[in-house]
């Protein structure tokens, strides 16, 4: 069996209202959809998103022209070997170096071939990276942007006992909205994502006045590559930090782990590696016993991440993005390999990651040339 060809799809998906952060705003979910077949007719699938703006086209490129002829005719299995082919060291990867764009589509390669491996052994995906530690994973719907009470009312309806949502805008008025969803929902995990939206000073002060609403996580509160700031940061506050989105390389996340600066790491399916890096940041973080909650906000990249988290030890929590009070796009591509209720995830596909779409699912949302 042998590597045959790699398939891009782009893909916008428009959000049913605007999504926001302290940092963008978004109407449309563009993802990249790649599809990686074998000469025996296998194929593993992986994505890339969310994609602000129209940048899928530069991906499709970097897949098309300089991973594709780099992977078609290996062996499948050879993931290590591959994962080192695709980034490249020294002049092989002087070009686009070993950060960003480069990063994120060898990733999607790296899933899709993942997804390839367990489907020829007819297994799902979690069996080849250890088995079943648990056999649900809890997750935490993640609101972009505004959370209102009819959100709050039906996260309390389906079950759910975590959420997360943004600050990072402004620290007062930030703290009054964390008080409202701590008086609403009063049993619950909530974590914070700043999207680096604030300084030093007041993520420290804001962290001191948060600790006593009992906050899982604070996560992303200052520019996450200022290692000064953040072992500050970490010094200053009992609640926890969390970091790792924007990580791309395991000397990156080896830093704030090694360091004592994040409690939580997340590294994120499309940016850190897909799962052959990922199993590695996993296993640094074991050793400082460091929790593992990945950035979920892309679709097949989600389930890949749930697989992860039912084999992985130090595995915790599975973020479950919400666009509104609910994303149906995402809902339709899981439904028949995630069943999601009362707060957990249990993966019930047969093989692979599981993903299946019909083709014509996607036809109202691909990017027409």
């Amino acid at each position: 069996m042998k590597i045959s060809n790699i398939d891009v799809i782009q893909l916008t998906c428009p959000l049913e209202e605007e999504a926001f952060d302290a940092t963008a705003r978004w109407r449309d979910f563009n993802l990249v959809l790649v599809k990686v077949t074998t000469s025996n007719g296998l194929v593993g699938l992986a994505d890339i998103a969310p994609l602000l703006g129209r940048e899928m086209a530069i991906f499709e490129t970097v897949i098309e022209k300089k991973l594709e002829p780099l992977v078609v005719g290996e062996n499948p299995y050879d993931l290590e070997r591959i994962w080192k082919r695709m980034i490249g060291k020294g002049s092989s990867a002087y070009t686009l170096g070993n950060r960003g764009i480069i990063v994120s589509a060898a990733s999607a390669i790296d899933v899709a071939l993942w997804d390839i491996a367990s489907k020829s052994l007819g297994t799902p995906l979690y069996n080849l990276l250890g088995g079943t530690f648990r056999d649900k994973v809890m997750v935490y719907p993640s609101f972009m942007g505004q959370v209102s009470v009819d959100m709050l009312d039906e996260v309390k309806r389906q079950g759910f006992k975590a959420i997360k949502f943004k600050v990072g805008f402004n620290a007062g008025k930030d703290l009054e909205e964390v008080k409202k969803v701590r008086d609403a929902l009063d049993e619950f995990k909530i974590m914070l994502d700043g999207n680096q939206g604030y300084d030093l000073c007041e993520a420290i002060e804001f962290a001191e006045k948060a600790r006593e609403l009992e906050i899982e996580w604070f996560e992303e509160p200052i520019n996450v590559f200022n290692i000064k700031d953040l072992r500050i940061l970490a010094s200053k506050t009992s609640v926890p930090i969390a970091l790792g989105e924007n990580y791309y390389s395991l000397d990156e996340f080896s830093e704030v782990i090694t360091n004592g600066i994040a409690s939580i790491i997340q590294p994120d399916t499309n940016h850190a590696g897909g799962v052959t890096q990922i199993k590695k940041i996993a296993s640094i973080a074991e050793c400082y016993d460091v929790k593992l909650a990945p950035h979920l906000h892309s679709i097949i990249g989600f389930v890949a991440g749930l697989h992860m988290l039912t084999s992985l030890p130090n595995g915790y929590v599975a973020e479950y993005p919400m666009y509104g009070k609910k994303w149906a796009f995402r809902d339709r591509m899981i439904e028949n390999c995630v069943k999601v209720e009362e707060g957990y995830a249990r993966l019930i596909c047969k093989q692979g990651i599981g993903v299946e779409y019909d083709e014509s699912m996607l036809e109202p949302y691909t990017v027409k040339e």
